[in-house]
Formats: C-alpha cells, structure tokens, sequence
C-alpha cells in the first residue's frame, strides 16, 4: 500500500470527516491509515451480484480470484453462493507482470474443467487480465466466464 494513501487519509481527516464508508477498498490496509476517531466501513459490493448468479441457474460453478491477494473476496462470494443452495468450488490465477497493467504469464490452481466460472475482482482497469484469465480458464475447460468486479475504471488498453 502507497504511502500516498496515508496522506490522502490525513487530509480526509483534516476536512473534519467523522466516518468513511468504502465500497471494496482495493487494499483493506487503508482502513488503518485512520485514527481511531474516524471509523472506516468497508463494503463489499460483489454481494449485490448473489440473486443474479444464483438465478443464472449455472452448473459445476468454480469462483476465481485473478490474483491471489483476492481470494478473501472470491472465497467470500464463494460463500454467499453456498449459503443461497449453489455448490460452488473455489480456484485461484496466479499471474507474473512484466509490468503495471501488462501480465506476462498466468497459473491457475484448482480446476474449472467442465466448470460455468465467475470471476470475482475489486477493479477493471484495461480488462487485460480479466479477458487473458477468461482465454486461460477456456483452454483449461471452462464451459463458460463469467466476471463481477466492484469499480469499472474502462481505462482503454
């Protein structure tokens, strides 16, 4: 986590800001960057997305985090889709960057062989790794990709 954000919660605190309410902080250290005096809710907005999924009526789902400082919010989704009657598996992608928004290589542990895969992110920045992790979970057999992510930033390639 960027110092930066530090100062940026500083400065909301300087404008007198007595609670902040996040929806799917990209990091969950943020929330720490607060005094005591500022409580920080962090919402997780994939829930939304439950009814729909479930409703699908989808088979053999496996959630996939893109990476794996995500797999709290794919296991959680993951969760959700249980409690509502689904059986739901849970993969990871691992993936190596040559550099900031361009992914070298991709490794998935688990299998969606067979598998109607939801793909549970915090943020679309180009779609990079989103549309190469749906290339790569294809060629591993998934019948079909779907993806639910929180903040659309459509930022263009």
């Amino acid at each position: 986590v960027p110092i930066s954000a530090a100062d940026v919660a500083k400065l909301i605190e300087s404008m007198g800001v007595d609670r902040v309410i996040a929806v799917d902080l990209h990091c969950g250290q943020i929330q720490g960057f607060f005094s005591q005096r500022v409580p920080v809710d962090n919402l997780e907005g994939s829930v939304v997305a439950l009814p729909y999924f479930h409703s699908k009526n989808l088979s053999n789902i496996t959630v996939v985090s893109p990476d794996a400082g995500g797999v709290g919010r794919a296991s959680k989704f993951r969760d959700g889709l249980q409690a509502m009657g689904d059986t739901v598996s849970l993969a990871m992608i691992i993936k190596q960057r040559k550099e900031a928004g361009s992914v070298d290589s991709m490794d998935l542990v688990g299998s969606v062989d067979g598998s109607d895969v939801i793909i549970v992110d915090d943020m679309i920045d180009t779609a990079g790794t989103l549309c190469k992790a749906a290339s790569e979970l294809k060629a591993r057999g998934a019948k079909r990709v779907f993806a639910v992510a929180s903040h659309g930033l459509f930022s263009g390639p």
